[in-house]
């Protein structure tokens, strides 16, 4: 079972030691749930591995070392008698010596783009890449899309790629070994770049204006390209930052096969035998406050169903607790997704009830769980990226009380089983369906 928040211990100490034994699973059954639901590719190869982090390395030394050549921090020289300090010539002698590694390991990509696997090389001339750039540019804007799976860069995280990585290497290469050979036009370097003012302003102060602005585009793409790994990795759960050093990214097994990359006819898990179609993935998500009673029916019941569906395959259990926009993630990586929560619908307490997926409200429809008001959006934001789970279905119980409280009421409790089987059979129902 995954979780994607926790309350604090002390907290939940002080207010029920059993609650949170009831809430916990084992680390093994975590990692074999993980294990029937992911596959593993080969992405990264050691070549594309060993030039990232060349790749890295180089750029930071050289912003730092740039940084210092255009201002100066530690010292600076003043008129008068010669002194001992090479403060000044040392950076520039490391920035110019990664400067020449930063060149071969770019000319060692490019190489590596025609001999490396699928995942090296760009897809940029393709008509594919640019439908899919848009679909995925409309996922960002929540304008309903299509956007197909990709295991390795998707076409905009190429497109930046290109532009900042290819093209912007190319300029600071250029502009960078004008402004070192400048000073000596006659010798065969001054020579080889001597035409790079024409293209890059006409003077030596636009070709070092183009130098310093492409470095400060570095710079930003830094900051995001990190940031947009660390929130691919934690949203997607795909390994995105491990492969850099693996190697291994990974996927659900129902985006495997989209790919056609894990299985054609029948899979074997758990010892049986389980079709293409009924290895599309089931996600059950328990949203709700373990805090009061029974609005943390859907954590509580969540640890039970994981015992009842012991051994079904591909089904996937998530902890959502009061997660909000977080659970968007999960939601739309789905094929059928069941909800379990408390609702209010006004019915008898610990009335079991359930909605279809016509029938769970969006952002701006009526309230019926008591827990919605973060979820509802994101069940809007997935209706709005036209990215819902094709089967959709809201469990829930009629709540009896919402006073603080970690344990369910006796109302509640008694409805439980019932739940866990009306779940047991709407999930044998999906499998059975032609």
């Amino acid at each position: 079972m995954k979780t994607l928040t926790e309350v604090k211990p002390a907290i939940r100490r002080k207010l029920s030691e059993n609650a949170l034994e009831n809430q916990k699973t084992s680390r093994a059954d975590r990692l074999a749930v993980n294990a029937r639901e992911t596959n593993s590719v080969y992405v990264w190869e050691l070549p594309i591995r060993i030039f990232h982090w060349v790749n890295a390395s180089a750029i930071m030394i050289l912003m730092i070392t740039g940084i210092y050549i255009g201002h100066p921090f530690i010292e600076q020289s003043t008129n008068g008698d010669a002194y001992y300090s090479f403060t000044m010539g040392w950076v520039r002698d490391i920035h110019f010596f990664t400067a020449f590694i930063f060149t071969i390991n770019l000319i060692f990509r490019a190489y590596w783009a025609f001999k490396g696997n699928h995942y090296a090389k760009s897809q940029i001339l393709q008509k594919d890449f640019w439908l899919g750039l848009i679909e995925i540019v409309k996922g960002y804007l929540f304008i309903p899309n299509h956007k197909p799976h990709y295991i390795g860069h998707n076409p905009l995280a190429q497109l930046s790629y290109w532009i900042f990585i290819g093209l912007g290497s190319v300029i600071m290469a250029f502009t960078g070994y004008y402004l070192l050979f400048q000073p000596q036009p006659d010798t065969v370097f001054g020579k080889a770049f001597a035409w790079v003012p024409f293209i890059f302003g006409g003077s030596d102060f636009t070709v070092r204006s183009w130098h310093h602005l492409v470095a400060w585009g570095f710079m930003l793409f830094v900051v995001i390209h990190v940031y947009m790994s660390f929130r691919e990795d934690w949203m997607s759960k795909n390994g995105t930052m491990s492969s850099i050093f693996t190697g291994y990214k990974f996927e659900p097994l129902h985006r495997a096969e989209e790919r056609g990359g894990v299985f054609t006819g029948d899979l074997q898990t758990d010892g049986a035998t389980v079709t293409a179609d009924q290895a599309k993935k089931i996600t059950i998500l328990g949203i709700g406050n373990s805090l009061y009673s029974d609005e943390g029916l859907g954590v509580q019941v969540l640890p039970r169903l994981v015992k009842a569906l012991e051994g079904a395959g591909n089904v996937e259990f998530i902890d959502g607790t009061t997660e909000g926009m977080q659970l968007l993630g999960p939601v739309e990586a789905t094929d059928a997704l069941i909800i379990i929560d408390a609702i209010n619908a006004g019915k008898q307490p610990g009335e079991i009830i359930k909605l279809e997926k016509e029938q769970i409200p969006a952002f701006n429809g009526v309230k019926m769980s008591v827990h919605q008001i973060g979820f509802q959006e994101v069940i809007s934001a997935a209706q709005l990226r036209d990215r819902l789970p094709e089967k959709m279905v809201m469990f829930g119980i009629q709540p009896a009380s919402l006073e603080l409280g970690v344990s369910l009421t006796e109302t509640a409790e008694k409805a439980i089983p019932d739940l866990i089987e009306q779940v047991k059979h709407q999930i044998g129902k999906w499998r059975d369906a032609k």
